[in-house]
């Protein structure tokens, strides 16, 4: 049965531990499924730009027949993803409750699997297929931004790694920086003349309770969760240095661009008033992207889903994820739901009946190219 051997595949991998730059084990799995589907493999070394002790998984198969399609999925998982034990119940699967489940992104990882032997065991002829697994998304897209895009051929790519029921297929996602802001004040004796010296955490926390922050507008948020001084040990002494941190999303780029503008503006504003000096940092950590619903590797996926008998829902993403990364690189993608929800959360579930037809969806995808 199709259905038990998905859902047999995807509790092997949840029961491997994997975090974040600790892929090794996973890949090596994942290597020989490919190999025996026919693949050939490269990995590269995208771990070693962040530490980490794995590469990028490149999987290639020969078609029959022209064309060429490619699919992504992510093999890492949030912290909390150690001793997975998955529980099903009326359909749902969860975890037992005291870790996440890594429905994110092991569902999309198995539904590729699937759909891919799906695919080859209907005896078609079949165009091209090249699959990637990264690593290091979660901490940062890290696999995806190392990697270099000239292993594939296709320029079309369907990323397996968004939260939703079947038939959400994401279009658009925000892009985002990291802000920071460093504050220096003057130190003083804090019992003796506190009144000589310029409390810097005092003019952060300022900055911060005066700030626009959390839903700016339909594309755009903010927030800032990262305090911190190093004076933080030295009670006796007026602190003299604090940083603010935090991030900024939009789907439209030059949003980011002004609400950069009012961050600094807005922190200089309360510097000055309160007689400190104020620095700033910006790091893009990814960059929007929004594809028309009229392109191809849409108008490919509404004719899968059509076929199924489910209606596609098209909508932009809140989170990053690899599409803005290889989009930006020149590689058409779109994220695809695999039937998730809550993730990066002990309560993340995951529909079983959505992620068995992701493993159909892949397969039709495949013969449609």
């Amino acid at each position: 049965m199709k259905k038990q051997r998905m859902f047999d595949e995807l509790v092997e991998l949840m029961q491997i531990d994997v975090s974040s730059g600790q892929e090794t084990e996973i890949a090596g799995l994942l290597v020989k499924k490919l190999e025996q589907l026919g693949f050939t493999i490269t990995r590269d070394e995208a771990g070693e730009t962040f530490g980490g002790a794995c590469g990028n998984v490149i999987a290639v198969r020969e078609g029959e027949r022209s064309g060429v399609v490619c699919f992504c999925s992510h093999m890492d998982r949030v912290p909390g993803g150690l001793g997975i034990h998955p529980v099903e119940e009326d359909g749902i699967l969860k975890s037992s409750g005291d870790t996440i489940l890594a429905a994110d992104d092991l569902s999309g990882v198995a539904a590729i699997l699937e759909g891919v032997r799906e695919a080859i065991e209907s005896g078609e002829k079949l165009p091209k297929v090249e699959i990637l697994f990264t690593v290091g998304e979660e901490a940062g897209l890290y696999g995806a931004k190392a990697f270099d895009v000239s292993h594939l051929e296709s320029k079309m790519m369907y990323v397996l790694d968004s939260p939703g029921r079947i038939g959400r297929v994401v279009n658009g996602a925000p892009g985002r920086a990291l802000l920071e802001a460093q504050v220096f004040g003057k130190a003083a004796h804090a019992g003796n003349e506190p009144e000589k010296g310029i409390d810097a955490a005092k003019v952060m926390a300022e900055m911060l309770a005066t700030m626009e922050t959390g839903r700016l507008d339909e594309n755009t948020t903010s927030n800032f969760s990262s305090l911190w001084s190093k004076s933080a040990k030295a009670m006796n002494v007026v602190c003299d240095h604090a940083i603010l941190r935090g991030e900024m999303r939009s789907r439209v780029g030059e949003k980011m661009d002004r609400y950069e503008e009012y961050f600094q503006s807005h922190c200089r504003e309360i510097a000055k008033k309160r007689g400190a000096k104020v620095e700033f940092k910006r790091e893009n950590t990814f960059l929007p992207f929004q594809i028309p619903e009229d392109a191809e590797v849409i108008r490919i996926i509404r004719e899968a889903l059509t076929e199924m008998g489910i209606e596609i829902q098209i909508n932009a993403g809140g989170g990053g994820m690899d599409a803005n990364i290889f989009n930006q690189k020149g590689i058409t993608c779109v994220g695809v739901a695999t039937g998730y929800f809550k993730n990066h959360s002990t309560e993340e579930y995951l529909h079983l009946d959505d992620f068995y037809r992701a493993g159909e969806l892949v397969a039709r995808i495949i013969q449609k190219i």
